[in-house]
């Protein structure tokens, strides 16, 4: 376990930036899934899909984290702050197949 300062692991973000688009698909390995139901004592589906909870951000928050190569736990997430919104990921917003304009008559 990497040395902490006032509650946190150096080298770990102070804050993560949850996007529309990894709220909407996140992405998680069967290990993933298996921790958080031991964590939580629900399945991720039940987690994510809980109104009443706000969990939910938490794990998308740790699991973006996890896919940035962070090793944490749930408990190294208590002090990292979730901003929820951000601009899409560059390299997954779909392209336009209009035309560009023309040089030369900008039409």
């Amino acid at each position: 376990m990497a040395a902490t300062t006032d509650n946190h692991r150096v080298g770990v973000p102070l804050e993560v930036v949850l996007r529309q688009d990894e709220l909407a698909a996140p992405r998680f390995t069967p290990r993933e899934l298996r921790m958080i139901k031991e964590h939580t004592g629900r399945a991720f589906t039940q987690v994510i899909a809980d109104e009443d909870s706000d969990d939910k951000f938490t794990i998308l928050a740790w699991l973006k984290l996890r896919r940035d190569g962070f090793d944490l736990t749930f408990t190294d997430m208590d002090d990292i702050v979730i901003t929820i919104g951000g601009t899409p990921d560059p390299t997954s917003v779909s392209l336009s197949t209009t035309s560009p304009l023309s040089a030369s008559s900008g039409e």
